[in-house]
């Protein structure tokens, strides 16, 4: 049972990196898109402000999630990763 709560925390761990790194491609896109002398810069960081506050999210999560990782809490590391990806998709 503890193998599968490993693996379990292991697979949560990498999909709120890969979410973290979705959000940032996403600022990286908007920037690229967002191209123009017309467009004033605060423009790109009205838009960009949800994702990078989900990356922060995700990025933070990530590293208390590699704590309790290192401590053998496998199933605290599951809540916490359900926890901010539904809150992600839940509030927007």
């Amino acid at each position: 049972m503890e193998n599968r709560f490993q693996a379990g925390a292991k697979v949560s761990l990498i999909i709120l990196i890969l979410n973290m790194v979705f959000q940032l491609v996403a600022v990286y896109q908007t920037r690229y898109q967002l191209v123009s002398p017309l467009i004033p810069e605060s423009t790109f960081w009205t838009i960009s402000q949800p994702f990078i506050l989900e990356a922060l999210i995700c990025a933070v999560s990530s590293l208390i999630g590699l704590v309790l990782y290192f401590f053998g809490k496998y199933l605290w590391i599951i809540i916490l990763a359900s926890v901010v990806i539904l809150g992600g998709f839940l509030f927007p």
